[in-house]
């Protein structure tokens, strides 16, 4: 839990930084390509996250690492404080919860819709307005087909989960039964 609240402070931090400048989605981008590359390169993320390397070898390295790959100033010096403040190790939860300062920002929420079959467009799209009349935000869908599911659609937007599945139904109905008020 307290990895979480490091991440998003400076997640947040960098955020309003970002978002003054008009530079929100580039920083998040180049938050995503620095852990791709420490996820392709774990030798890398060892020596920034070692505490036996000083500080002075790790920020040498990584800055030859940010000069090749055209790394803005402030993202650079962004990530210096992290290795300042032996703070790497939480990059990826920094850039999760980022993107979700952004989408915040942009009045934005992520769905995930699951279906036992594959749904059309105009199906999709149905969900998708019914989504942002209950959370009033423009709402992106991530579709998976699960056939578990039997039949019916589960929506899930952060903490709110709409199971209109056939299998929740049929639970539903075997705990009524036991309660006896089906009869």
């Amino acid at each position: 839990m307290k990895n979480l609240v490091i991440a998003k402070r400076y997640a947040k931090a960098l955020f309003n930084l970002a978002a003054g400048e008009g530079q929100a989605e580039r920083y998040g981008q180049e938050l995503t390509e620095l852990v791709h590359l420490l996820r392709q390169l774990p030798d890398l993320a060892d020596a920034l996250n070692n505490p036996l390397y000083p500080g002075a070898v790790k920020k040498g390295l990584f800055q030859s690492v940010a000069d090749r790959s055209g790394m803005t100033p402030i993202m650079k010096s962004f990530v210096a404080l992290l290795i300042e403040k032996n703070r790497v190790a939480h990059l990826e939860d920094m850039r999760n919860y980022y993107f979700d300062l952004i989408d915040e920002h942009a009045n934005v929420a992520r769905a995930k819709i699951k279906s036992a079959i594959p749904l059309d467009e105009a199906a999709l799209q149905n969900i998708t307005q019914a989504l942002e009349k209950i959370v009033g935000k423009k709402v992106l869908v991530d579709f998976q087909e699960d056939p578990e599911l039997i039949g019916g659609v589960v929506a899930q937007i952060g903490d709110l989960v709409l199971d209109g599945s056939v299998r929740k139904q049929l639970y539903n109905i075997k705990e009524s039964l036991k309660r006896g008020e089906l009869g």
